[in-house]
């Protein structure tokens, strides 16, 4: 099914994968290129290693064991393959004939408790010692005796020439050839169509042209080029962890859960890893308070017939990104996870490390895997013991020492339920979180399968245990609330900032936004906020921004109503913004094409009066960027160019505007009235020229300055709207389109000095920069809302993929004649 879907989405069916000539230059698959790669860069990296250990019970014949390692590297030639250097190029070159040693160690005088020590140092060391990839065989076997009738065999290979897959292949291989030789007789296995060399050929000749972009098409579209980071509890920043100390914990999900997951998968028509997939992405949200997550997941990648019994690098890393907004039912996220999932599966050919090159996305150095954080991945039913001639054979499950991952959830299907194993970064995570993550991911699955249809933000999540703790808790509480009530005189009300919220930094090293959350559930926001207002107006002046988040928000009127708490005049007779429809008070967001970035500006700047504060509440965050970036008017006038800044301040600025229908807002919506001679005295008030044209719109031209005073503060700030007119900042193309179209008179909007000389292409660069230099991003969280002092603080909007919904409200207007007033009396009074 996965195949046809492929294909379809694809359009192209895959050639066949026919043998290549061994006297040519052999090429590496683009996963092999990779490892090669960073094998010479980075010498001092842990290595690229994959490590099993089998356990051998009953007689076992060393000798037809190492006979049958032999047979093995025989019929691969990915084991007899070594990777050469030419002219600063990999090739592969492959030996006709590579001899294996197995290693004996007999460690069967150790009591058995110090054997298993023993066993996992043993373990760890094969798995750490590095290969030389231009002269060693790259599957190394060593033998611990355990005593007369028990023996592990440890297994290694490096990842250029295995993965996961491909030790079952081993040791299916190893059982038929044992068997084979202890028996006298023939070992019965086909003969192998291709060798991993000829896929490798393959894949470089097809993986090219209409089938690449197809590829990285889908993946750019549905990642973009900066995916989301989680904000998952660690101890400490990611980027303060410099080692990857390796830990796992263990957990069961019942059959009886199983079971009513793979009725629910049934009933919903997906698979079960999309459903556990969906319960996962739902836990991680709560533990983030983010919806829009991405995993990675792991798939086999083995999707043609004659690729499936070869060993070599196959395995390839998906990255599956969720929009859990909205607070959807969990059948209505299964729709949303297939589809994602699907979507994946139809393009799983692009290798990752291509995926990752094209992309080129943001990447700590400590971070293993770019582009996501956590794996998830639902895998096959453990391998069964293997019945050999006097010997039987199984997997053990031995930790590595190292993370290879900051957080991996590997889950195995089997008749007693779902075994979970997390496999983490010690140096990250505690061991007591991930024990309370199992817990509250064995809750939250039977939540979602029994109640399907309800929101997952109400989905349970906490154990038996954990609830009636919480009842406790609250019932202590109220208890002593009622005791302190009754045992204390009334008195006015005060309220401490400490016990109510916590308050904290965004952004490291930055001073704007400050962040203010509720400590817990019961801070009332309303009862606070009017409390709180000349607080928060102390550090609004101070940060230029404030960031409310998780104060439980979740709609326009009860925005407006925050808004108002704070500020009881707000403005509604803003002519740029569409109303929003449900609040009266409360406006759309700036209706631009999403592909397209909004650059900085002060909100009404241009104009003869503007709000001192404005605020921004996030509905519904998009699938993809789509943030508010604001920088420090302050620190963008410190970083500008005295000689710019002299200037500015004696120029000042002149913007034009045409208001032309289907190019900008029109002049009756934007001045709310279709009389020609209200808009004329408007204007005329306001220091505003007017031009009426011939075909009835409107050119208006108005001086205003480039730097103004903080009526408050009186710091210096710069306070414009040059980026948002002038059409240098404008995509060429689209410059072009309107210059040629319309002429430069009349373009939309235009910006000058205030004398009319062009402003030169140097000062956009320099401006471009610096607010690029100044500016902070954070992704949106619903619910959260962004408080801006206006003239401290600058904003824009980044593109954006999905649905996106932004409201606004605006107070304590500032008129430019009454500022201008204020400071002339305050320099006077200097």
């Amino acid at each position: 099914e996965i195949e046809n879907y492929q294909q379809a989405d694809l359009g192209i069916k895959a050639t066949n994968i026919e043998r290549v000539s061994r006297s040519l230059e052999l090429p590496l698959s683009f996963a092999q290129q990779r490892l090669w790669f960073l094998s010479q860069l980075e010498t001092n990296r842990l290595p690229y290693n994959i490590s099993a250990a089998v356990q051998l019970k009953g007689e076992l014949n060393v000798t037809a064991l190492q006979h049958s390692f032999n047979e093995i590297i025989k019929r691969h030639e990915a084991l007899r393959t070594s990777f050469q250097s030419i002219g600063g190029r990999a090739v592969a070159a492959i030996a006709e004939a590579k001899g294996l040693t197995v290693s004996l160690l007999d460690i069967s005088k150790l009591p058995s408790a110090q054997q298993e020590v023993e066993i996992k140092r043993q373990f760890a060391q094969a798995a750490q010692r590095p290969f030389d990839l231009e002269n060693d065989l790259l599957l190394r076997v060593k033998l611990l005796r355990l005593g007369e009738q028990e023996h592990v065999t440890l297994l290694t290979m490096h990842h250029i020439v295995s993965d996961g897959w491909s030790i079952g292949v081993l040791v299916r291989e190893l059982a038929t050839f044992y068997k084979a030789f202890c028996t006298a007789q023939t070992p019965l296995l086909p003969e192998l169509p291709i060798q991993y060399v000829d896929f490798a050929a393959w894949q470089k000749q097809w993986l090219q042209g209409e089938v690449l972009e197809s590829q990285l098409d889908y993946w750019k579209q549905q990642l973009g080029t900066s995916p989301p980071v989680l904000k998952l509890p660690t101890i400490r920043p990611s980027k303060d962890v410099k080692a990857s100390r390796g830990a796992a914990h263990s957990f069961l999900i019942s059959s009886s859960k199983l079971e009513a997951l793979q009725a629910l998968s049934r009933q919903e028509g997906v698979t079960l890893f999309m459903t556990l997939l969906a319960g996962f992405q739902v836990l991680l949200q709560r533990y983030t308070n983010q919806d829009d997550i991405v995993v990675g997941t792991d798939v086999a990648n083995r999707n043609r017939a004659e690729i499936e019994p070869l060993i070599g690098f196959f395995v390839n890393l998906l990255v599956l990104r969720t929009d859990l907004s909205g607070n959807p039912s969990f059948r209505e996220l299964l729709k949303r996870v297939r589809e994602v999932t699907l979507g994946a599966y139809a393009h799983q050919d692009l290798p990752f490390d291509q995926l990752v090159t094209a992309l080129q996305p943001e990447r700590s150095l400590r971070q293993a895997v770019a582009l996501f954080q956590v794996l998830f991945v639902l895998q096959n039913a453990p391998m069964p013991a293997l019945e050999l001639p006097g010997l039987t054979l199984e997997a053990l499950d031995i930790d590595d020492e190292i993370a290879k991952f900051d957080l991996a959830l590997f889950l195995t299907e089997t008749e007693q339920g779902i075994i979970g194993r997390w496999k983490y970064n010690a140096d990250l995570f505690e061991a007591g979180l991930i024990e309370r993550m199992s817990a509250h991911f064995e809750t939250l699955l039977g939540s979602l399968a029994s109640n399907p249809d309800t929101r997952i933000g109400r989905s349970e999540m906490l154990t038996d245990l954990e609830k009636e703790q919480q009842n406790s808790r609250k019932k202590q509480h109220r208890k002593s609330k009622l005791k302190k009530f009754m045992a204390v005189q009334p008195k006015a009300i005060n309220f401490s900032q400490e016990e109510l919220v916590k308050i904290s930094s965004l952004c490291s090293g930055e001073i704007s936004p400050l962040v203010i959350e509720p400590v817990n559930n019961e801070v009332n926001t309303i009862e606070y906020l009017t409390y709180s207002r000349d607080f928060l107006e102390s550090k609004l002046l101070h940060h230029g921004a404030i960031l409310l988040r998780g104060f439980n928000i979740s709609s326009a009127n009860e925005f407006e109503q925050i808004a108002g708490t704070i500020c009881p005049n707000l403005f509604g007779e803003y002519g740029d913004l569409p109303r929003e429809g449900i609040a009266g008070k409360v406006y759309g967001s700036t209706p631009y094409p999403p592909e397209q970035a909004i650059l900085f500006h002060n909100e009404s700047s241009h104009m003869h009066c503007w709000p001192q504060k404005i605020w921004f509440f996030c509905l519904q965050p998009a699938q993809q960027g789509g943030e508010t970036p604001i920088v420090d008017c302050r620190n963008v006038l410190r970083l500008l160019d005295a000689k710019l800044r002299s200037r500015f301040e004696q120029k000042q600025l002149m913007y034009v505007r045409n208001y032309t229908n289907g190019l900008d807002v029109s002049w009756q919506d934007f001045f709310h009235t279709t009389d020609k001679a209200a808009v004329e005295d408007y204007c005329r008030k306001a220091s505003v020229e007017v031009e009426w044209k011939p075909d009835g719109g409107l050119k208006t031209r108005q001086i205003r300055p480039a730097i103004i005073n903080h009526p408050k503060t009186g710091e210096a700030v710069f306070f414009n709207q040059i980026q948002l007119h002038h059409v240098a900042y404008l995509r060429s193309e689209v410059r072009e389109s309107l210059t040629t179209l319309l002429g430069e008179d009349d373009l939309p909007r235009q910006v000058y000095y205030g004398d009319g000389t062009p402003i030169e292409d140097s000062v956009i660069q320099e401006i471009l920069a610096i607010y690029q230099e100044a500016k902070v991003s954070f992704p949106w969280q619903q619910g959260d809302v962004l408080m801006l002092d206006n003239m401290l603080t600058a904003h824009g909007r980044h593109p954006y993929v999905g649905s996106r919904k932004i409201v606004v409200a605006m107070g304590e207007m500032v008129h430019g004649a009454d500022l201008s007033t204020r400071s002339r009396e305050k320099t006077y009074a200097d």
